[in-house]
Order: C-alpha cells, then structure tokens, then sequence
C-alpha cells in the first residue's frame, strides 16, 4: 500500500511540476517578447506533454526504481531531452507548430529539468519523515561505507532491520566466496521482495557497460571501455573545458583580484602565486599556478615545528600534507579551506596543461608512489578539481585519491563532470560558510 502512494504522489508531483513550468515558460515568454496570441490554458491542455514526459520518466524507472539523486537526475535530464524531440516531432507532423510557440515549449523542459530533481529532493525527504517512504533492508556482508550510504540517504529510503524482516537483501560479493554467493542469491530470491546484488568488480562503472547475452549459452557478456581513451569523448571533453572555463572565468575575475591584494597586503614584498613543477598528461611536467598560501622562507619555521610535534611526520606519509602547517599565513588558512587557492590553475586550462575537471595534479616525487595506476592517470590531463576534492580530501589517503583518480578516468562521462562540479561549489561555499 506505501509502495502504491507513493508512486501515486511521485506522479503528481511530476504532473504539478510540468504545470508550473509551463506557467513559468509562458509568463516569461510574454515578459520578454509581449502578448501572445495563443491562450494560457491552450499550454496547460497540452496533454501530448504530458503524457510523452510522464512515460519516459516511468520507462527509465523513476516510479518504481530506489535511485540515487544524481543517477536519477540523469535519467531525468534524458527522460526529458527525449521527450522534446518527441514533443517538437509531434508538433511537426500535426501541423500544429504556429499555434504552439517552441520558445514556451523549450523553456518548459528547461525549467522542468531543474524543478522537477530539487522537488523529487525535498518530497522523497519529508515522505521519508513521514514514513510512506521506507524500506526495510538488511545488508549481508560488511563495508561501512556502502552501509552509511544507504542507510543514511533518504533518498534510497532504506531503513535497517533484521535479515527475516527485510524486503530488500543487498549482497555483497567482496567477503564471499563464489559457490557461497550463487546459494546466497538463490535463497534470497526466494524469499525476499527483491535482491541488489553488489558486484566484486567494483573499478568500472556498469551503468556505462553494455551488457549482451549469448542465448545458447546462457552467457551474458559485460563490455568495459577506457571511455577517455576514446578520440570522441576527448573532444567533448576538451570543448566542455573551454566552454566551462571561459563562461567561470568572467564570474571569478573578481575574486582572483581580491585574493591577490589580500596576499599583497598581508606579505607586500612577496610574490602572489606559488608556482610548482607537476606531472601532466603522458608525464609531460608543467608549471601549476595557485595562490600563495604560505610565508616565504618559511622551512626553519617547519623543521621547529616537526621537531615538537613529531606525530605530523606520520600525517604526512599518509596524508601528503600536515595537519596544522606552521608556514600557512592567515588568508592561506582560509584559501586552502575553501580550495580557492586552486583558483589560478584556470590559467593552466587556458594553456591546456590541465582540464577543469579530472585527477590531481601529482607531485614530481609521487609518480613512484603511485605505482601501477600511473600509466592510468598519465592518460589524461590534471584537473582543478575531481572526484577526491568532493569525496572527503583530508580525510582520504593518498592510494584511495589514486583508486578515485583511477575510476574517474576509466568511467568518465560528462554527467559525472557535472555532478563534480555541483558537488565542488557546495563543498566550498559549505567550508566557507563554516569558516
């Protein structure tokens, strides 16, 4: 019964969603363009809209799938891109495109586009408090990063109970052996509602995989792909990188400008940038920009401090960085907090030594360290930000940045270039907020 209101509510929410962008995108139509010769209400009445969108979101799972935010706002922002195509077709070949204005209906999915996932947010939350959004789940097998994940998202809505109480088993293939794990499944199925098996190949992202299968064999085959190896995604992700870069930069200037005459103020007669040899793409080295964040000939002060607080030695064979550095001046405490630091590296961009996006920029010293993925990370450029800056930074060591790094560039995509970024204005404008 709580399965059937909530997909009952999920599907009015959409169907309100879709008005209120249609208001939207005709109110702003008429603003900009003045009168219109076509009614409101002949917009509200476009029950093709509705239908074709309501659909596709139900044909990509949105109604009866557990996604994650970012996966189904993926599907979402597809479900919706297809079903304008559709929408603009069906106009055509009706003959219905002059009482229609594309404008309004080309707005209306923009602004669904960005309705429809914050509304889906905020809903699945306040059902969850409420209750109608739960269920019961147990997780056979121990990683207490997958269990906070799914337990403490309640965009998932799973809530913990004990193996015979639960209609959701979660299997995980990592602690088991394979004979163990097909008569796991095989129970399971059996006697839970449903059964998310989580797979003991975790380095590829299988969402991006294309699955076949052989009939006579009963064999299905998974298709990896190096997707930034490709000469195509290259270039897509070249482009988004001038694109992003010159539309931030302008937006930024500002900021880049009173960083610097801050650092000036605090030290007049040092310089503004820290320029350091990195590794870039095919190991070629090139010289990353940041911000000053430390005072000049600041070593002496180091060795005094190392030598009161030795346990920072070990943080810093960990971590590559010590935990309260005594040469950071005051405004570095703040530009590294906020990793506005790494704000000038957009000339690096502009020089196409870095992309927007992508692995750290390693350190000379570090190739060796990173061992068996270097030939990985090599492949592509460094990015200004990635996947480690929004996946906990100081709190993740150096081999899992280079396990990030490594799934990064083995599962790229330019939803995934998204959502780091997203993910990376929220993470500083947080720090900052905290500061």
């Amino acid at each position: 019964m709580k399965d059937f209101c909530t997909k009952f509510i999920f599907i009015l929410l959409d169907i309100f969603i879709i008005f209120i962008a249609l208001l939207m995108a005709f109110f702003l139509r008429q603003i900009v363009l003045g009168e219109i010769a076509v009614p409101l209400e002949h917009y509200i009445q476009f029950y093709p809209l509705y239908i074709v969108t309501l659909s596709l979101l139900a044909y990509g799972g949105i109604y009866h799938q557990r996604y994650d935010f970012w996966h189904e706002s993926h599907i979402i922002i597809k479900s919706l891109f297809f079903s304008l195509i559709i929408i603009l077709a069906y106009l055509a070949l009706t003959q219905s495109v002059e009482k229609y204005s594309r404008i309004i209906i080309l707005f209306s999915f923009l602004f669904i586009a960005f309705l429809l996932p914050l509304a889906k947010y905020f809903t699945k939350n306040i059902l969850f408090k409420l209750g109608l959004w739960q269920r019961l789940a147990y997780i056979d097998g121990n990683d207490s990063s997958l269990y906070s994940e799914i337990f403490n998202n309640h965009y998932l809505g799973y809530i913990e109970v004990n193996k015979d109480k639960a209609e959701t088993i979660f299997i995980h293939s990592h602690t088991q052996s394979l004979s163990k794990l097909k008569q796991q499944i095989n129970m399971q199925i059996l006697q839970s509602h449903e059964v998310i098996f989580i797979p003991l190949m975790d380095e590829y992202d299988l969402t991006h995989s294309h699955v076949y299968h052989l009939s006579n064999t009963r064999t299905n085959l998974i298709l990896f792909q190096n997707r930034l190896k490709s000469k195509y995604r290259l270039c897509i992700k070249k482009v988004s990188d001038m694109l992003l870069s010159l539309i931030v930069f302008p937006l930024i200037s500002p900021i880049l400008l009173y960083i610097a005459y801050k650092i000036k103020k605090e030290e007049p007669h040092s310089s503004i940038f820290f320029k350091q040899e990195r590794l870039g793409k095919k190991g070629k080295i090139f010289i990353c920009y940041k911000f000053r964040t430390m005072y000049e000939k600041s070593e002496e002060k180091l060795q005094q401090y190392l030598k009161k607080y030795p346990e920072e030695i070990r943080y810093y064979e960990t971590f590559h960085k010590y935990q309260n550095d005594p040469r950071i001046t005051p405004i570095g405490h703040f530009l590294r907090k906020t990793s506005l630091d790494e704000l000038p590296q957009i000339f690096n961009v502009f020089k196409n030594q870095m992309s927007f996006i992508g692995p750290r920029p390693y350190m000379l010293n570090e190739e060796e360290k990173i061992g068996k993925h270097t030939q990985t990370i090599l492949t592509v450029k460094p990015g200004i930000t990635g996947l480690w800056q929004v996946s906990g930074r100081n709190e993740v060591d150096f081999y899992s940045r280079v396990a990030l790094d490594t799934w990064y560039i083995r599962n790229w995509n330019l939803w995934m270039d998204m959502m780091i970024l997203v993910k990376t204005v929220k993470t500083v404008l947080v720090r900052e907020g905290a500061s």
